[in-house]
């Protein structure tokens, strides 16, 4: 089974979890050869008392995550279902196959490698009850796709906190749904998008564009797809996502414009030397 990794933000308890959860496993029955959860709990505070940066202080939990990922999965087959970042803690969760190594070697694996408090424990869990609380619910899928773009986004140069018009692309059953949601996102403060496409879809016909003059940082999309994903349920209408213009800073657009004069002038070239040579073929026919 390929990997497949999502992260998302979720609110258990009051307590607010950052979860990352391989999905790939999604659909399917679970691995009768990996009936127990492996779970190792580290404590956060003394990492953060210890080291100076938080550069440094992701370095080490991303130090551990690797070495622990390198030995569980490779001599031992485990598969590392997902982990839990709270504030005070980092969990990590893997199903272990049924001739897994003693928790007395899990223990001591961790305190050799791990110089801080740490908690380790295996329980059965043959049903995969909690790889299905990892996964993520139908808002919490979205919140996963708004990671991923936007993290291609910042690969790719975009100053996500610079403000722009952030257009929503909504679908509705009925079209009287779709006009009562139009009064009420207009008072509100966003802008209908009359003439910006979208396609409509055979159970969701009637289509809706809006926008939103704001920033395309994580948790401000996140806020706003919450907050239509919620007004969507009350009109049994559907959030079929969200776009914008890239902002590049100068540096980014200044790299862009000269890579693309230089494509575009090695094209030119390439299409003077084509025609050179097929005159040149064509006067070599004619002498013969």
């Amino acid at each position: 089974m390929a990997d497949n990794w999502g992260f998302y933000e979720r609110r258990d308890g009051g307590e607010q979890l950052r979860v990352l959860v391989n999905t790939g496993y999604k659909g399917d029955e679970p691995a009768a050869d990996y009936p127990d959860l492996l779970s190792i709990t580290v404590n956060l505070y003394p990492v953060r008392e210890q080291v100076k940066t938080r550069r440094q202080f992701v370095a080490q939990l991303e130090e551990l995550e690797s070495k622990l990922e390198a030995w569980l999965e490779s001599g031992r087959g485990a598969i590392y279902a997902g982990r839990i970042n709270a504030a005070t803690r980092l969990e990590f969760y893997y199903y272990l196959p049924a001739d897994r190594p003693g928790e007395d070697a899990l223990r001591a694996w961790v305190d050799e490698h791990w110089p801080h408090r740490a908690q380790c424990y295996v329980k059965p869990d043959p049903e995969w009850e909690f790889y299905r609380y990892l996964l993520p619910d139908t808002l919490e899928e979205l919140f996963v796709h708004n990671a991923q773009m936007i993290y291609a986004l910042i690969h790719k140069g975009d100053k996500i906190a610079q403000p722009r018009n952030v257009y929503h692309w909504l679908l509705f059953r009925e079209d009287e749904d779709r006009l009562a949601m139009e009064r009420l996102l207009e008072k509100q403060g966003y802008v209908i998008e009359k003439e910006k496409e979208s396609k409509p879809e055979q159970d969701y016909p009637y289509p809706l564009v809006i926008s939103k003059f704001e920033d395309v940082k994580l948790d401000t999309i996140n806020a706003r797809v919450r907050e239509l994903h919620r007004l969507l349920a009350e009109r049994d209408g559907r959030y079929d996502g969200w776009g914008a213009v890239m902002r590049l800073s100068p540096a980014k657009r200044f790299r862009r414009y000269v890579r693309r004069r230089k494509e575009s002038a090695h094209l030119a070239l390439r299409r003077v030397l084509s025609w050179r040579c097929s005159q040149s073929n064509q006067n070599e026919a004619g002498k013969q």
